[in-house]
């Protein structure tokens, strides 16, 4: 449980332990960023949109790592919230955080076309995302052409080809949309716009649940009983890396 403490990132006082514990919302996002930022080629001074950031721990990692200037946008997490936090930790120049649905966009116009340099996503994609259409009507106009986009959506290794398995059906909703990374492929390989680079399977989803399930959040406990029935056999993440071409 210690390995990602150990990192440099981890051992500045920018994240404690309980400080990410604290503003955990699921599976460690700061993580799944981590490994798949490693592929975006940042640069100091790009806009970068954290979409689905929640309490903002993914804009402050892009922010302290890679001197970019983020926009924070999540639709449970109050903005106000989000601003006090990147007040403490000294990030309010370089973090904006937005409190919008991502349907709204482009309709609503809180930045213009092409505004942002790369687009980061972490954990919420499934929630919204999971149609032909979503990326290039609500995404790709607001992405810089040749911008890059970085998506890691939770699904599974393998399809339910029998339905939802026993031992998982005591857990199950209709709206979780997990699929598999070559369901997400084939997904995203429709877009007009989005060129895809890497859609593969995370190397980090065993570590990032156990850090979830460590903490006392009310729902990483609830997830406690589903992630020992799931015993290791069917949850993955989906990791994707593109750029813009339009």
């Amino acid at each position: 449980m210690d390995a990602i403490f150990s990192r440099d990132l981890f051992s500045r006082d920018l994240f404690s332990r309980e400080y990410v514990h604290a503003n955990m919302m699921g599976p460690n996002a700061l993580l799944l960023a981590e490994e798949v930022c490693a592929s975006l080629a940042l640069k100091p001074g790009m806009r970068v949109l954290d979409l689905g950031c929640g309490t903002g721990l993914t804009s402050m990692y892009l922010a302290s790592q890679f001197g970019v200037e983020v926009v924070a946008m999540d639709l449970w997490i109050a903005a106000a919230d989000n601003a006090q936090r990147f007040e403490e930790k000294g990030m309010s120049q370089q973090i904006t955080p937005l409190n919008m649905d991502v349907a709204d966009l482009p309709h609503q116009k809180p930045f213009p076309e092409n505004s942002f340099d790369a687009l980061l996503n972490i954990d919420s994609y499934h929630y919204f995302g999971a149609s032909s259409s979503f990326f290039d009507s609500h995404l790709a106009p607001v992405i810089k052409p040749g911008g890059r986009v970085a998506i890691v959506v939770p699904g599974l290794k393998t399809p339910f080809n029998q339905g939802v398995p026993p031992e998982l059906a005591p857990f199950w909703q209709p709206e979780i949309n997990f699929f598999t990374v070559d369901w997400w492929r084939q997904l995203w390989q429709q877009s007009a716009f989005l060129q895809i680079d890497m859609c593969t399977e995370s190397e980090c989803c065993e570590q990032a649940w156990l850090e979830w399930l460590a903490c006392d959040n009310p729902y990483a406990i609830r997830d406690r009983d589903m992630m020992k029935a799931e015993n290791g056999r069917w949850f993955n993440f989906t990791k994707m890396t593109g750029s813009i071409n339009k």
